[in-house]
């Protein structure tokens, strides 16, 4: 038979391994699935001859098929964005938001009362709720996720387009000239060479504008607009400029554990660079502060991890301490990361996250605060730290 306490320590490492799961895990399962549905709904309609590319004769046809299309389109950009839920991407949390949202109005414009509606609507409600859980941003994942959005924007347009080809005037009666038009019109340039002359065609153009302008503006902001942020920052407030440190230590945090390091380094003498989030208030001189995502590649930069010798993960969360380890390892191969463990059982996680030192001080302190009760000798260097030995 196991003991109490045993049965209490597994509890404890379940409830831990949960809560790193939380909430990326279930949503972004949850956003595969409601992809996984609505791709499987969209493929229930009957398939339809599209042989010879040329537009569809009988109009109601076409419509479902733009319905079943749109469907499948959304479905898949889901399951995407699924994925990047699961690494809690702030650009995948962006783009779930917006495809969600248009696959809540589709299966409702359809008036499909059914678990492909209901999933995604109480999904996106779960998603702008844990907003602040999703902070991990990354150039790569930001690239990938606007080019598979704007390549499915154009795909849906262009079937689209093609499908109700005599609802225009001049008829669209090619793929070349389908990718035409909606290339134009998701750019909004509109040469007016191509109108459409239906309530249908009208109406595909309006969910293409909206669609596309939407999926345009959200990855215009996550490519251009963190460089865009940081070009017009040093523009108009020069004189935070930061020179550039040399063999010096990262401290990514600005927790409790951050604030009194942050005080110890500056006592030894040792010179640092501490980066906090926007809004903190950290009483160190600006050369040594950089505001922003430790988890980002650009502001590890900024920090100076090309010539720094050490970074300190101590954020209050074991899955950004781990993120942060993988990001400077990838950017300099050579560093040496301290990442600070909130919990016993984030020590090994961390270790595979290619942290060279795992420091658990909390379970430290529990152990020293033990010694005291039992009456062993502490350090002589921690005395100062201790009343009444």
């Amino acid at each position: 038979m196991t003991s109490p306490s045993t049965d209490k320590n597994q509890q404890t490492i379940w409830r831990n391994r949960f809560r790193s799961l939380w909430p990326q895990a279930p949503l972004g399962t949850a956003v595969m699935l409601a992809g996984v549905l609505n791709i499987v709904d969209g493929l229930r309609y009957q398939g339809l001859d599209l042989s010879g590319l040329e537009p569809l004769l009988e109009l109601d046809s076409s419509l479902w098929a733009i319905g079943s299309g749109s469907q499948i389109f959304l479905g898949g950009l889901l399951f995407i964005i699924g994925i990047g839920l699961l690494w809690r991407l702030s650009v995948a949390w962006s783009f779930a938001v917006v495809v969600m949202t248009f696959t809540v109005a589709a299966n409702l414009i359809q008036e499909k009362w059914q678990f492909s509606l209901f999933l995604p609507g109480i999904v996106l409600v779960a998603s702008v709720f844990f907003r602040k859980k999703f902070n991990r941003r990354a150039t790569g994942a930001n690239f990938f996720f606007s080019l598979i959005s704007l390549l499915s924007v154009i795909a849906y347009g262009s079937f689209g387009s093609l499908l109700l080809g005599r609802g225009f005037e001049p008829k669209i009666s090619d793929l070349g000239m389908a990718f035409y038009f909606t290339v134009i019109t998701v750019s909004t340039v509109g040469y007016g060479s191509t109108t459409p002359a239906t309530l249908e065609a009208r109406l595909f153009v309006v969910s293409l504008i909206i669609v596309g302008l939407s999926i345009v503006a959200t990855s215009t902001a996550s490519v251009i607009g963190p460089a865009l942020s940081g070009e017009l920052t040093r523009i108009f407030q020069p004189e935070e400029k930061h020179m550039k440190p040399t063999n010096h230590v990262i401290l990514a945090g600005d927790g409790p554990i951050s604030v009194n390091a942050a005080a110890e380094l500056t006592e030894k003498g040792i010179p640092f660079v501490q980066i906090i989030p926007q809004g903190s208030n950290i009483s160190l001189s600006s050369d040594q502060v950089i505001r922003g995502n430790p988890c980002e590649e650009s502001v590890l930069s900024e920090a100076g991890i090309d010539s720094a010798r050490l970074v300190i993960a101590a954020q209050e969360d074991d899955g950004q301490n781990a993120f942060i380890s993988l990001v400077s390892k990838d950017l300099k191969a050579g560093i040496s990361v301290l990442a600070v463990a909130n919990s016993v059982q984030a020590i090994s996680r961390l270790k595979l996250a290619q942290a060279d030192i795992v420091f658990a001080p909390n379970a430290l302190g529990g152990r020293i605060l033990v010694d005291l009760v039992m009456g062993k000798e502490i350090s002589e260097d921690h005395r100062d730290l201790i009343e009444g030995i």
